[in-house]
């Protein structure tokens, strides 16, 4: 496995709040989801799913998908 630090997203995180993290990398409002991955598992016959975070205090996290496209 290669570190992956470098391409890493830094997201600050609030207490209290939802966040949804894309895994499919078809999100127009990357590293967020948008659902995009909704009708394209319907269509392709796979199961991408979004990543939720519910943080407990407020912290910074580095989040990264191999999916995502620059």
């Amino acid at each position: 496995m290669t570190d992956k630090t470098a391409e890493a997203i830094k997201v600050k995180l609030l207490e209290g709040k939802r966040y949804s993290f894309c895994s499919c990398g078809l999100s127009k409002n990357l590293p967020y989801c948008d659902n995009a991955h909704r009708e394209y598992n319907e269509k392709e016959g796979t199961d991408y799913k979004s990543l939720k975070i519910f943080p407990k205090e407020d912290t910074e996290v580095l989040v990264y998908s191999a999916t995502w496209k620059r």
